[in-house]
């Protein structure tokens, strides 16, 4: 499997975000979150929780739900250690999407409305569904899909990782076969806001390796983004 990372400021004076993955002992872990709540506890929910996964990852590669949520309770504790010490990362809060693969299967997990996209014969196969409100009213029937990237409330989560229960995360149902031409994409809201999902099919068309593919998704970013426009992160592999 081969990956790509990708994480800018954007138009902002700090990246909040934060992307890593590890490989190891035949095991992959690919993980992204956006930090919220003020420079200082964004920068920091972000950069915890992906270090905290990557650390449990190492220490017990595995590809299961109970795997995965073991990782995720990693993070959590460090989480509320951090708050309990420190009352200015009292509202910090992350959204994260995060998979796990040892080359032949797939499982995932995600919480707020950083997304995975799984991509087969470079066509989108798979998209994790935002805890969003604008996503909420597309699933009622009140906006359409396209209306969700720049609807007003778009900001607005319904659910984030606050070191709360790992409950709150939703799963894969299963893990799923991976083939050889399976492309997996895990990106932030200030990245797929700019990038439609046909040209992330097109540009997928086009690109022999991550690194290509994630090079031509950031040019759609910044040839429409508004000056001051959000961070902007994504981790690529493929399979």
């Amino acid at each position: 499997m081969k990956t790509a990372l990708l994480s800018k400021p954007g138009g902002r004076k700090y990246n909040e975000d934060y992307c890593n993955y590890l490989e190891y002992n035949g095991h992959g872990c690919y993980i992204l979150a956006d930090g919220l709540g003020g420079h200082r506890g964004g920068a920091y929910a972000s950069r915890i929780t992906v270090e905290k996964v990557l650390e449990a990852f190492s220490a017990a590669p595995g590809l299961s739900p109970e795997h995965l949520s073991s990782y995720l309770e990693k993070a959590r504790h460090s989480f509320l250690e951090a708050q309990s010490h420190d009352s200015s990362l009292k509202s910090m809060k992350a959204t994260v999407v995060v998979a796990l693969s040892d080359h032949k299967q797939i499982f995932w997990g995600h919480i707020g409305d950083s997304r995975l996209y799984f991509f087969r014969g470079n066509k989108i196969h798979f998209q994790t569904r935002d805890h969003s409100v604008p996503y909420h009213l597309y699933n009622i029937g009140d906006i359409t899909y396209e209306q969700i990237r720049f609807h007003e409330d778009r900001n607005r989560l319904t659910r984030a990782f606050d070191g709360g229960e790992i409950s709150r995360f939703t799963f894969a149902t299963r893990a799923i076969d991976i083939n050889n031409n399976d492309r997996i994409l895990l990106c932030t809201d200030g990245f797929w806001e700019y990038v439609l999902e046909q040209e992330m099919e097109s540009a997928l068309s086009r690109s022999a390796d991550p690194e290509t593919w994630l090079e031509m998704l950031e040019k759609r970013i910044l040839a429409r983004a508004e000056k001051r426009h959000d961070n902007y992160s994504a981790v690529a592999t493929f399979c």
